[in-house]
């Protein structure tokens, strides 16, 4: 099978899933109950402003920015790094209500390309009892991938964690499978980028320990299964709309499936300005919130998120130890974001990423001739 017979069925068959994602989700949101808890959905999304600038795009963000936090969201994007890259960020969320309350959540990881493919490290610390009623939770998660073609890409995700909550206690074994292609240019879209991935093939959290927590479901007559959602199947696309000089501007967007019982829908459009500063927007939408909020204080719609960033390069020390693997220059992105959730909650994240070296973007010229006999 050549590439584009691969580039059509692939199209056709997104085409088909999500027909069929799309109506078998829209109509379990009127069935009698969705066993999803409010809010959960983004839990692993916090700890890092690039989750929430690159719209939880499983194809890499509007102007695909990549880095050891990428195989979170998918864990076949690792697969296009080519240096060492790690990362490190903190998202709060605050509610200013008569109290102010606050959740937050941290995260740690690390990016290496070998040439048996990319492995990735990442950790994180999830504090979500004030706000979400989602307990104290601490994950860790390893993901492999590479790239099968120039164009075609892999990977493979596996998490661990444990949840604390007001002395009720549980655990997370989960997998993540996902796939994405390039196509170098389509109509006047470029850079676009096709994705897949299936999320949460496992054991999740479930329950809750809260009283509080629990006698609002019971409000809304829902109960409580499991938190992310299991088997989420999810689709992807993103592409750069204008590339000149010193302006690029990309836009992305992907729908997910929780359980074949929800609908989640992220876009996100985002701008690189000279090389060095990001500016990002965008918008996320869960149907089953939207639809039972709908008329309350909250309005059941978040706002759009916008962000900011801003890259720069570092020259690494002169020592033996950089020379020997290349390392000229690192360079580092500083993330910042911020949105209103909720009437009385917004959520603001700061992040720091790093990669060490940089990347080849001119194939080696490679010469083909004879030897001379003297």
């Amino acid at each position: 099978m050549n590439y584009i017979s691969l580039k059509r069925g692939l199209g056709r068959w997104l085409c088909m899933a999500a027909f069929f994602f799309v109506g078998a989700g829209g109509m379990a949101l009127f069935a009698d109950e969705w066993k999803q808890a409010p809010g959960s959905g983004s839990l692993l999304l916090y700890g890092h402003p690039r989750f929430i600038v690159n719209a939880d795009s499983a194809s890499g963000g509007p102007l695909f920015v990549t880095g050891s936090y990428s195989f979170t969201m998918n864990p076949a994007l690792a697969a296009d790094l080519q240096c060492l890259s790690a990362d490190a960020g903190y998202t709060g969320l605050l509610k200013a209500a008569d109290d102010i309350t606050n959740d937050a959540s941290f995260h740690l990881g690390v990016g290496i390309p070998t040439r048996f493919g990319v492995f990735s490290v990442a950790g994180q610390g999830i504090f979500a009892e004030n706000v979400l009623g989602l307990g104290n939770a601490a994950l860790g998660r390893l993901g492999w991938a590479r790239d099968v073609t120039s164009n075609f890409y892999l990977g493979l995700s596996v998490s661990s964690g444990a949840l604390l909550y007001d002395g009720y206690r549980d655990f997370f074994v989960a997998a993540d499978v996902g796939a994405w292609i390039r196509v170098e240019k389509l109509a006047f879209f470029k850079q676009v980028r096709l994705s897949i991935v299936m999320q949460n093939l496992g054991k999740t959290f479930t329950e809750y320990g809260s009283e509080d927590t629990q006698r609002e479901m019971e409000d809304l007559k829902i109960q409580i299964r499991s938190y992310p959602a299991l088997f989420t199947p999810k689709a992807g696309v993103a592409a750069h709309l204008v590339e000149a000089k010193n302006f690029n501007l990309g836009i992305s967007a992907d729908i997910a499936f929780p359980t074949f019982s929800n609908i989640l829908f992220n876009a996100g459009l985002q701008a690189l300005i000279a090389e060095h500063v990001y500016i990002s927007a965008g918008w996320d939408l869960d149907l089953w919130e939207s639809v039972q909020e709908w008329g309350n204080e909250t309005g059941g719609v978040h706002l759009p998120y916008v962000g900011i960033g801003i890259k720069f390069a570092v020259k690494t020390p002169d020592s033996q130890l950089f020379k020997k693997r290349g390392v000229d220059q690192t360079d580092i992105t500083v993330d910042g974001t911020w949105q209103r959730r909720e009437k009385d909650v917004h959520l603001h994240s700061l992040g720091l990423s790093a990669s060490f070296g940089v990347r080849d973007t001119v194939p080696p010229d490679i010469k083909i001739g004879t030897i001379k006999n003297d």
